[in-house]
């Protein structure tokens, strides 16, 4: 064995080789963690990915209307999205370097929001059928019922511009003027002063009125009788005359008049109760070490409904 080392230590090609040895594998160690590091800051761009960047970017969770979407942008726009995606990524993969996610509570509840949105995605699987659609009409029937409306047109006398006492006579003299004349609808814009809101109502509800002419005014015009001019009564903003062409009672819907509403009803509910489900079962998957003392769980996820 020592001959060896005297030998090594006289010839300079195996002194030469030795050193090669060294440097090569140094140099594949290198390369191994190169590679890693490589890959680390690798940044793949597919249309798979573009697609579902595409589908954040609509918040449209539909892969088919992520590929029409691409299939038409120009050559530009097409190209002006890749370079949001880069931009985006590269931004993205820095801040979780810095750790920047961590301890954040804005993160946290947009990490949260995320999940709870695809926990409720699950509900777009669930057939609706239009037997399920009208037995949840018919057990909700009164949330659909549709307010009295009325429809009317008014003569009025501004506050502003007369004093009281010549604000009535103008509205009595108008009232017998109108009355007389069998005045219609169309023509009451030829009468009293301008209205702050609008001359004519139709199909207004009782509490658009209210809004604009007092609770107590919109309240007895909802009681007059139709096509027969009335008045004067008083509001915040003075006098008025009122003739009324048509009052409907509140009423219940057909399944047909409120169809589009109880479908958003029904999927919102449906969408709901899959969440709640869907929450559970992961909560189900943790144990919960109590460190507060916990005064009634009846109502918790944490319990089965």
């Amino acid at each position: 064995m020592q001959w060896i080392w005297v030998a090594i230590k006289r010839e300079p090609l195996i002194h030469f080789l030795l050193i090669a040895l060294m440097l090569f594998g140094s140099a594949e160690l290198l390369k191994l963690k190169g590679g890693s590091l490589d890959q680390e800051y690798t940044l793949t761009v597919s249309e798979d990915l573009l697609f579902k960047y595409i589908q954040y970017q609509k918040k449209t969770f539909s892969p088919g209307f992520a590929r029409a979407y691409w299939q038409g942008l120009s050559s530009s726009e097409k190209a002006f999205l890749i370079d949001n995606y880069i931009h985006e990524e590269v931004l993205y993969r820095e801040a979780i370097s810095l750790g920047l996610e961590k301890n954040d509570q804005i993160i946290r509840r947009r990490l949260i929001q995320k999940l709870e949105y695809v926990t409720r995605g699950v509900a777009h699987e669930v057939d609706i059928s239009q037997n399920a659609l009208k037995n949840y009409f018919q057990h909700h029937q009164e949330r659909y019922r549709l307010e009295a409306s009325i429809t009317f047109t008014h003569v009025f006398f501004d506050g502003r511009k007369h004093s009281a006492e010549r604000m009535n006579v103008l509205a009595l003299q108008t009232l017998e003027n109108l009355r007389s004349k069998s005045e219609v609808f169309e023509r009451s814009s030829g009468y009293g002063d301008r209205f702050p809101f609008h001359r004519n109502y139709v199909e207004r509800t009782l509490q658009l009125v209210s809004s604009h002419m007092g609770e107590f005014l919109a309240q007895q015009v909802f009681t007059l009788p139709l096509n027969t001019w009335s008045g004067p009564f008083e509001s915040p903003y003075g006098l008025h005359l009122v003739l009324v062409t048509k009052n409907t009672a509140s009423r219940l819907p057909t399944f047909k008049e409120a169809a589009p509403m109880v479908v958003e009803d029904y999927r919102r509910e449906k969408m709901d109760s899959a969440s709640r489900q869907k929450l559970q079962k992961l909560i189900a998957r943790y144990q919960i070490d109590w460190g507060v003392s916990v005064p009634d769980t009846s109502m918790s996820l944490t319990h089965a409904e």
